[in-house]
């Protein structure tokens, strides 16, 4: 797909996100599986949304399911708080994912640097809130 395409694809998923942590809603299984791409309509849908939870609260199992190559390290461990930062982290990677291409980074440097931040795997140095992730991606 044209980068063009992929950052609008993104905008409606970190739209949809942006609504779910102003209701105070922390995703829980958020990955790649979540999101098919409509290519006649050029639309992203989001589908299978298994579980959004009130956060933050504290994880009372071994783990949270979802895809490994979502999870934050927090999402993996009992006792662990999850936040709005366990939600950056799921964007982060998504964001990685949809612009990663067989032929390298195809962002900008500037949008590279809001990923990486995003998919810290210290929660304290990520973003401190969807909110504050989408305004950096788009001023990136």
């Amino acid at each position: 797909m044209p980068v063009t395409e992929v950052r609008a694809a993104l905008d409606a998923i970190l739209d949809a996100h942006l609504a779910v942590s102003a209701a105070g809603y922390v995703a829980v299984d958020l990955y790649d599986g979540c999101f098919l791409y409509d290519f006649d309509a050029r639309r992203m849908r989001l589908i299978d949304l298994d579980e959004y939870r009130p956060g933050p609260f504290v994880l009372d199992s071994d783990r949270l399911p979802g895809s490994h190559r979502y999870l934050s390290p927090e999402e993996l461990n009992l006792g662990a708080t999850i936040d709005e930062r366990t939600t950056v982290h799921a964007l982060g990677r998504t964001l990685h994912h949809l612009l990663d291409g067989p032929s390298g980074w195809r962002g900008t440097a500037a949008e590279r640097a809001v990923v990486d931040r995003a998919g810290r795997p210290d929660p304290a140095q990520r973003h401190a809130t969807v909110a504050v992730l989408v305004r950096d991606w788009r001023t990136a």
